[in-house]
């Protein structure tokens, strides 16, 4: 089991490894916005503030709209990780 804490909303869960972050965050309720859910959006740009060796590899895609949308070394997109260990992220 992973725990996954949400610091923008002060929750912690635990949940199976390989579980993807999109499906944590919404049966949570956290606060990250979802749109597409293809990563094209950027609408659930995360900070990654622990943890981002216990996240799934980038994928090209995700690399692709993260370098186009200029972003930091620490940030993923929710909907695109799955979560193989403990993670804190936060909304940027």
């Amino acid at each position: 089991m992973a725990k996954v804490t949400f610091k923008s909303d002060g929750k912690t869960v635990e949940v199976a490894n390989g579980t993807p972050l999109v499906q944590v965050a919404e049966d949570n309720g956290a606060s990250i916005a979802f749109s597409c859910k293809a990563g094209v959006c950027v609408s659930c740009l995360i900070n990654v503030l622990k943890g981002m060796e216990n996240l799934s590899p980038k994928t090209e895609n995700e690399k692709a709209t993260l370098e186009a949308f200029g972003a930091k070394e620490n940030q993923r997109l929710a909907c695109q990780v799955t979560v193989n260990g403990d993670v804190e992220v936060e909304n940027p």
